[in-house]
């Protein structure tokens, strides 16, 4: 998985609980030897870290604190579940809604489907008491430091978003519209340099 901070990605693994999904972990933390663990940080292990200049480093295991972390992204190609993450063994089902929405996180762009309650509507899902909320189809602008941009399943930090918009499928569609007569236009141009007129 890759792990976004403002000031660095760190892309290892995170050892989850047999019964929990990332999403699960990411919100409550979890038990393991009798000790409550995961509730401020995010255990990583065989971590590679990179840094925005350029500079990489590797770690054992690295904790990163919960609310500094923007989104953690699932690498895998483990396919999730209807509600927007993998599905735990005997984990009940919450049946959810898909929203399609732009989220603006300083410095990325992220575009997908929110997944929400069934009778939620974003502002809800929002206000609600999880930290972390599962998007699906995402595509990250710009692309992270490990230079992925489109993400099956992403958990983003709420209290990291600056500004999110919910997008219907018909702005969705004019947009696809708009950038598809953009690139015939840009075919269609000529190039002014090899032709000349008297």
């Amino acid at each position: 998985m890759a792990v976004c901070t403002a000031s660095c990605t760190l892309i290892g693994t995170a050892h989850l609980m047999v019964q929990h999904r990332l999403l699960d972990d990411l919100n409550t933390g979890f038990v393991a030897n009798l000790h409550r663990l995961g509730e401020e940080f995010l255990p990583l292990t065989e971590v590679r870290i990179l840094y925005p200049g350029g500079a990489k480093d590797v770690a054992l295991t690295s904790h990163v604190r919960k609310s500094s972390i923007l989104f953690v992204a699932e690498r895998s190609a483990g396919p999730p579940d209807r509600n927007g993450a993998k599905e735990g063994k005997g984990h009940l089902l919450r049946v959810k809604k898909p929203l399609s929405v732009k989220v603006y996180m300083p410095p990325y762009t992220i575009e997908g489907k929110m997944h929400v309650g069934l009778w939620q509507e974003l502002a809800q899902a929002l206000d609600g008491d999880n930290r972390f909320l599962p998007m699906t189809d995402v595509v990250i602008s710009p692309a992270t430091l490990g230079g992925e941009s489109a993400f099956p399943f992403v958990a983003v930090n709420k209290d990291q978003i600056l500004h999110i918009g919910e997008l219907s499928e018909a702005l969705q569609r004019l947009r696809q519209d708009i950038q598809r007569a953009l690139d015939a236009e840009q075919r269609e141009v000529p190039d002014l340099a090899t032709h000349h007129h008297p």
